[in-house]
């Protein structure tokens, strides 16, 4: 168990250290900590017209690829899904930490007691002692050019993205863990603070307007301002791995109705503030962290 003196040191040397980009890289394709391997490829075809109903996952689905590349100290984002502690963020955002933790307050966390990861997908399951008032998941079909909100901690600090679900895409993974996995594309819309990238909004929820959860940002393109999301099948495949089940209300009780264009900003707000999303923290050993850094071929 680690005393409150620890966590307070690991605290200031995250704070120090930080990088403060998943998302983070060249100004081309989906960004995580490491610049991308391959850039993403647009569909020739129009996308589907407004309104229709998302496709079902297609071979044909333009693809991309990320490189996760080498692990150190650094920051993301998790959200609620059940009151006593149990949470979703990214894969890729607690892969490879020696101690992660959730910050709860100024100067205040707690430790993550346990992690379960998607072997094939860039999503995981957190276990801590206590938890926030959990968000509950859409049933609902998406539909193309829907709106999507999404919050978290971009740049390490409180913000949010407003966008419009624009269809399907595979990402590949490639670096410490490879998988290949739907994903959900949206166009960017507006984003607050206008921080120059997205890092530490991975792990971070996306909610429809009825502030139900409809995916997991993992990535994000800066120059063709895309945002990318954990497909729906993705979820509940990491939910059945789990065995666990969300047991949470539509905007984790915040509010009567879900976010809007005027009100993300305050929403966003709400859930920090009532912990139903919160920043995680990842440390690295100095030793883990100095490996040599394995070659690509």
């Amino acid at each position: 168990m680690f005393s409150r003196l620890r966590w307070l040191f690991i605290l200031v040397i995250i704070g120090v250290e930080i990088y403060g980009a998943y998302f983070e890289g060249e100004d081309d394709g989906p960004q995580f900590r490491r610049p991308p391997v391959a850039r993403d490829h647009e569909p020739t075809l129009p996308p589907p017209r407004a309104g229709t109903t998302l496709p079902k996952i297609s071979p044909n689905d333009p693809s991309f690829a990320v490189d996760v590349g080498e692990k150190g100290n650094s920051t993301g984002t998790a959200f609620s899904i059940k009151d006593d502690g149990v949470w979703l963020t990214a894969r890729h955002v607690v892969d490879g930490c020696d101690k992660v933790g959730l910050i709860t307050g100024p100067r205040k966390g707690m430790r993550v007691q346990r992690i379960e990861p998607h072997p094939r997908a860039d999503m995981a399951v957190l276990w801590t002692r206590r938890g926030g008032p959990a968000l509950s998941i859409s049933d609902n079909s998406l539909q193309i050019n829907q709106a999507g909100f999404h919050f978290g901690f971009p740049q390490g600090k409180p913000g949010q993205v407003t966008s419009a679900l624009l269809g399907r895409r595979k990402m590949r993974t490639v670096g410490r863990y490879r998988h290949s996995e739907p994903v959900i594309a949206w166009v960017e819309r507006e984003r607050i603070p206008m921080t120059k990238a997205l890092g530490g909004l991975s792990g971070g929820p996306a909610l429809n307007g009825a502030g139900e959860i409809i995916g997991v940002t993992v990535a994000a393109s800066m120059r063709r301002g895309r945002v990318f999301t954990t497909a729906p099948a993705t979820l509940t495949a990491m939910l059945d791995r789990a065995q666990t089940r969300p047991a949470g209300r539509p905007s984790a009780g915040l509010s009567a109705a879900g976010p809007t264009e005027a009100n993300f900003v305050r929403y966003g707000g709400g859930l920090r503030r009532q912990l139903t999303v919160a920043q995680v923290l990842c440390f690295v050993e100095e030793s883990n962290s100095r490996r040599p850094r394995r070659r690509r071929h």
